[in-house]
């Protein structure tokens, strides 16, 4: 399966070093107004550094291992998390080890529970099982995680959490087949 800076690339022709590029311009163009459109561009800027660069070197290369593939997972969201977090703000003080831990319990007990207990192989076609997959993976992640960390239930929270919902959401309707 393509990569999301390889199915970029394909649908734009733009080169995906020159995508980042033009992500961190936007960036930096948007960062004093527009929160939301502000989130988004991050998110899609650390998805593009992670697909290209960090997925070689943090991930397990093991496919058919479902324990393998709950770690991944955590270690994805987790590393996600970190850089939009510290890329929006170096100070926030969602970054500890305790938040990440919350994040990777809410992850686990999405992978382990939610997703067993909801079948998706009934529903409906493929593109659509993903992208409710997606949306049930990432939103009782941050609901559970942020519930856990005790944190509000504010708008900054929700700006962070519908960037990414809606940049996942987006790439699972658009590029996957």
């Amino acid at each position: 399966m393509a990569g999301f800076n390889d199915i970029i690339n394909d649908f734009t022709g733009i080169n995906s070093h020159i995508l980042i590029i033009i992500y961190a311009l936007l960036i930096y163009f948007y960062s004093d107004n527009m929160n939301m459109l502000k989130h988004i561009l991050i998110t899609a800027f650390v998805l593009s550094i992670f697909d290209m660069y960090l997925k070689h070197i943090l991930l397990f290369n093991i496919e058919d291992d479902y324990h393998i593939f709950i770690i991944n997972n955590i270690i994805t969201i987790i590393t996600i998390d970190i850089l939009i977090t510290s890329i929006h703000d170096k100070n926030n003080p969602k970054l500890t080890i305790l938040n990440y831990f919350n994040i990777a319990i809410a992850c686990l007990f999405y992978e382990t529970i939610v997703y067993k207990l909801y079948n998706y192989n009934n529903l409906c076609n493929q593109r659509l099982r993903s992208i409710t997959k997606t949306i049930m993976r990432l939103a009782t992640i941050h609901i559970l995680s942020n519930y856990l960390s005790g944190n509000d239930f504010d708008d900054i929270w929700y700006n962070f959490s519908f960037s990414q919902l809606f940049n996942f959401t987006l790439f699972n309707s658009i590029f996957e087949e």
